[in-house]
């Protein structure tokens, strides 16, 4: 996918690439991964990482860029890094996106069918009418996802093709987000010598590495809680219902320990990791530990005991009012997405101690911590903080997640029985 200034733009690459590259911008690291996408004797697309590269993140907070020049520093070295391991050279990337102002809308479009039998000219109808709908606004729509057919009132069909019937529904969900977030971000992928192919969606991405087939049929929210955002996306009878971020993350909760025991980011981000279990009465045995003050110099005053139960407190209330800011924002679109749904959670602050028990109180669900199910024996990508730079990697070339393809394999996907995948790809490359 390649980015034209003139129509704003992306005309789509039809045919997977053997060679797939992909950005994970982030508020704290930019990942770039390369990998090598081959076929199996038994017809499952495995993805061999060829390349990683990393750079601590500049110029980009909150899910924005905040300074285009240091972000392009950052986004250089991390892909030069890659190309180096990978011994290959990449002109095109996937890249994500993270903003709290994309739109996730769920559309139902009813066309009529022409020929007695569904042809692709009804499906291009009815794509050609939902790519209208927000036309006469400032936004792009950087991804169409058709979700459900159904022909006549016959739902759970997969694949309407040459089946009869009078009237065709197709349910989709549409991602659109301000043009200028995705006309800032190809301006900087450009001036480091690459184009855009494609923009991915943080928490459908997540989504792609972490969840399991049964969690995404039951119904399951996942929640990628990074550093500077914390994303979600809702799956229930494997449909993608609604995804979504808030600007905050896990650098919130550093800066609050910080301001709270007036010690400088970094020593707020040791305490942190180290004691910022968010279980009620952690640490009631009354252990201490010295921070040191900001405004000291080294003498007895530099350093203060601080109650380790109180550095989970702040660790705690924070988290408990990110996940409650993620409940409203879902309550807001349907009160009934938050019933009875499953909870899995990634990013890097997922690793607070108890975080998984925290979630299940404020949701009343079950919950769990999941690591990106790929795995490198070159690269040590076993960590939450790689959920979404693998989940590019599998839902750019798999699309996985959608309809009955969340697998339990995240790196492979059964070619026998593909259609469907193959009618989303239709959708994809033919407009």
């Amino acid at each position: 996918m390649t980015f034209d200034r003139m129509s704003g733009k992306f005309s789509v690459t039809k045919k997977p690439k053997p060679i797939n590259a992909i950005l994970d911008i982030g508020s704290d690291k930019i990942v770039c991964l390369i990998s090598r996408n081959t076929l199996t004797p038994d017809n499952f697309l495995n993805h061999e990482i060829l390349g990683y590269g990393h750079h601590r993140s500049q110029g980009f907070q909150n899910g924005m860029v905040t300074d285009p020049t240091l972000l392009e520093l950052a986004i250089r070295s991390a892909i030069e890094d890659a190309e180096k391991r990978a011994s290959v050279t990449v002109d095109e990337i996937d890249v994500n996106i993270t903003s709290h102002q994309v739109e996730s809308n769920l559309y139902e479009i009813s066309v009529p069918i022409k020929e007695v039998q569904v042809s692709k000219k009804d499906l291009s109808t009815a794509y050609n009418i939902i790519q209208e709908q927000n036309n006469d606004r400032n936004l792009y729509i950087f991804d169409t996802i058709p979700l459900s057919f159904s022909i006549d009132g016959q739902d759970f069909i997969e694949d309407p093709i040459g089946m009869y019937g009078d009237l065709l529904k197709i349910n989709f969900n549409q991602l659109v987000c301000s043009r200028s977030i995705i006309q800032n971000l190809n301006n900087i992928v450009e001036n480091a010598h690459l184009k855009i192919e494609r923009v991915l969606f943080t928490p459908i991405a997540s989504a792609a590495a972490t969840l399991s087939s049964d969690e995404a049929d039951i119904g399951s929210i996942l929640i990628d809680i990074g550093s500077g955002t914390t994303s979600y996306s809702i799956f229930s009878d494997n449909v993608l219902l609604s995804a979504g971020v808030i600007p905050i993350g896990g650098n919130n909760l550093t800066k609050e320990i910080a301001r709270t025991l007036s010690t400088s980011e970094k020593e707020a981000e040791k305490l942190k990791i180290l004691y910022g279990g968010v279980l009620m009465n952690s640490y009631d045995n009354g252990e201490t530990i010295a921070v040191k003050q900001i405004g000291y110099s080294d003498h007895e005053n530099a350093y203060k005991e601080i109650s380790k139960a109180t550095i989970a407190d702040i660790s705690r209330f924070y988290m408990v009012d990110v996940f409650e800011k993620v409940k409203e924002k879902i309550e807001k679109i349907n009160p009934y997405l938050t019933k009875q749904k499953r909870i899995v959670l990634t990013g890097g602050t997922s690793q607070l101690i108890g975080i998984d028990d925290l979630a299940e109180k404020i949701f009343k669900s079950p919950a769990r911590r999941a690591l990106p199910n790929l795995k490198s024996s070159t690269f040590d990508l076993a960590s939450p903080i790689f959920s979404c730079a693998i989940g590019m990697l599998v839902y750019a070339q798999n699309e996985t997640f959608v309809n009955k393809k969340i697998t339990t394999r995240a790196l492979s996907y059964n070619h026998t029985n593909s259609y469907f995948l193959k009618l989303i790809r239709w959708f994809k490359d033919s407009f």
